[in-house]
């Protein structure tokens, strides 16, 4: 049998090379791991094409069923005879060769091609784009379209496969394109151009993805829909479409496809106000609103909603596929129906609160991420801050928790803030704060319960607040005390000779000598001080005579004593008189004894000298 073999070829976007065999039955491509397989029967071919692309040349393989497709890519330029020759004698098919644009240019038309959405320029192919990889297309105002895509690592392959493909560095998620000016209409449409005029070209467009892409697929049938449902990340209220495979958000804007591969996990938290729940679903990779990324989806229900549907499903597959995790009819509150829905067909398990109680006997406690306020929960494995981007920590990706800043010591604080390290990872410490006092002890007795290590530094801040306190207390009264002595009536006496000395020499060196200097100063610092009270006005000299003539000698003569003490005290006074004694004041000028006299007299005029004739 004749068979053509070629090494080192892709299959599809698939980064795993492999090896493709033509026989006369149809081909084949293997991987190189032998993990994936890949056959065309002849019989189901179509036609063959011949196109360059980024991997060197490519040999696209058209199916007549649904007008599918398979490429395979990496074939050298040389092949294109071997290939065509081959095909046209076991197949009767003639190669085509596919020009393609190198105009470079950004602006042309756009086709869908079986299952691809064609971008020409000169009717030539510049890029082309499979209506598979389309995850969504939003329409941005009146005259721009938004095309995301799945990402590789999560797009099926086509036999419904995922092994063997290696991650991509790089990967294409979204596309924006300009599409200005209203509908195009055909020569087969007979509408008026007014209703023409009201569908932009952009609007067009976006319709013709969406029914080609089949995004939501629109035109098959959902398990069941919730409609009106309030949606916190991303904001809005949404209808949400419950398919076998994937989920898909319709807002009023922005629509969302999600697949449930990429469904992480699935956590239901009722709120602390005892009023709502909160289902938060995580994906991985995430949704995408321009440059935003949304890794959760957290919606929101009231406790005393409730809901009444019936799934569009019958019991058997629900016995088979689903195992039992689904019910035909459900009649329960919203939230219950909500999530054991999503529960059954994403097959993830649903994580709820575990034993944590705080101080009013609830699963949440408030507490604040940065600027933003949310709801912080203590799980078995975990704990998470929902807000309007949800944070999860492992508990065994934390390296310790850090209790800190409860009120800087203060007795009247009332918050307290937790910062959690973690052993690895993109963020090495994430805070909470603004967290309720009285949460202290319950969070602490749960992290003790789990064994996870924890550091207080409560303790260490009241004391280091307790210790600059007593030195502000100390301060205080040390200025107090200084206010006090200079206030106080009872020492404006004279100081003695023991304080004087001692005040002199604890500033001192006695080493220096200068002691000496001090002691020998004391003297005339009294002296002077002695002598100012002396001229005290006040003070009468009689006092000072009578009370050296009681304490004189009464064995004495007291003539002869009396007049030595006199004496002594008279120039004692006239030498303090005589240092302390004050200017003397000018004298007034002397008066004329005429205009003494008589004051109401006129004043006399000067004489005038006469000059000598």
């Amino acid at each position: 049998m004749a068979t053509l073999t070629f090494e080192n070829i892709f299959h599809g976007l698939n980064t795993t090379l492999g090896r493709i065999r033509l026989a006369a039955v149809g081909l084949a491509w293997q991987s190189a791991d032998k993990e994936q397989t890949v056959t065309v029967p002849v019989g189901d071919i179509k036609y063959l094409q011949w196109i360059r692309v980024a991997r060197n040349f490519q040999l696209r393989v058209t199916l007549k069923q649904d007008r599918r497709r398979e490429t395979f890519d990496g074939f050298q330029r040389d092949d294109h005879d071997k290939v065509a020759s081959f095909v046209k004698q076991h197949y009767s098919l003639a190669l085509e060769t596919v020009e393609v644009g190198v105009k470079g240019w950004n602006w042309g038309s756009t086709d869908v091609r079986g299952g691809d959405l064609a971008f020409l320029v000169s009717n030539r192919t510049i890029f082309e784009v499979p209506l598979t990889r389309i995850a969504n297309s939003n329409i941005v105002g009146k005259t721009e379209v938004t095309l995301e895509f799945v990402p590789q690592t999560a797009a099926p392959s086509a036999q419904g496969k995922n092994k063997g493909r290696a991650p991509a560095h790089d990967d294409m998620v979204e596309m924006r394109l300009f599409v200005p000016g209203p509908r195009a209409r055909g020569s087969d449409e007979e509408q008026s151009d007014a209703e023409a005029n009201d569908v932009s070209a952009a609007q067009a467009f976006h319709d013709m993805i969406k029914e080609k892409a089949e995004i939501g697929q629109v035109t098959g049938e959902g398990i069941v829909t919730f409609s009106d449902i309030l949606v916190q990340t991303p904001r809005g209220r949404y209808d949400i479409d419950m398919f076998p495979s994937f989920l898909r958000l319709r807002g009023k804007t922005y629509d969302y496809k999600v697949l449930y591969s990429s469904v992480t996990r699935i956590f239901l938290l009722p709120k602390p106000d005892e009023i709502h729940v909160q289902l938060v679903v995580g994906l991985d990779p995430p949704i995408r609103q321009g440059q935003t990324q949304y890794p959760y989806l957290v919606l929101n229900f009231s406790r005393e909603e409730e809901l009444d549907i019936e799934l569009n499903i019958d019991q058997e597959t629900i016995d088979a596929k689903y195992e039992g995790k689904l019910q035909k009819k459900y009649d329960l509150p919203t939230y219950r129906v909500v999530s054991e829905v999503f529960r059954g067909l994403s097959g993830r398990k649903m994580i709820a609160p575990g034993s944590f109680a705080s101080r009013d006997n609830q699963h949440g406690i408030k507490a604040n991420m940065k600027a933003v306020t949310g709801e912080l929960y203590f799980l078995e494995k975990s704990l998470i801050f929902v807000a309007k981007q949800p944070t999860v920590v492992d508990y065994a990706d934390i390296h310790q928790i850090v209790f800190s800043r409860l009120g800087s010591g203060m007795a009247s604080a009332r918050t307290f803030d937790i910062r959690v390290v973690t052993k690895a990872g993109p963020v090495s410490e994430v805070a909470f704060t603004s967290i309720n006092k009285e949460e202290f002890e319950p969070v602490e007795d749960f992290l003790k319960a789990k064994k996870i290590r924890t550091k207080n530094e409560i303790n260490e801040d009241a004391v280091l607040a307790a210790t600059v306190l007593e030195d502000d207390d100390s301060d205080e009264d040390m200025a107090s005390g200084n206010a006090d002595f200079h206030a106080s009536e009872s020492d404006e006496g004279e100081p003695t000779d023991d304080d004087s000395d001692t005040s002199g020499a604890s500033d001192v060196s006695d080493a220096s000598g200068d002691i000496d200097i001090v002691k020998s100063a004391q003297p005339k610092k009294k002296k002077k001080k002695a002598a100012a009270e002396g001229d005290d006005a006040e003070a009468p000299p009689k006092k000072k005579k009578k009370a050296a003539a009681e304490g004189d000698d009464p064995d004495a003569p007291p003539k002869k004593k009396k007049k030595a003490a006199k004496k002594e005290d008279e120039d004692e006074e006239m030498a303090d008189a005589n240092e302390e004694k004050p200017k003397a004041k000018p004298k007034p000028k002397k008066v004329k004894k005429e205009e003494a006299a008589d004051p109401d007299a006129p004043p006399k005029k000067k004489a005038k000298k006469s000059s000598p004739s």
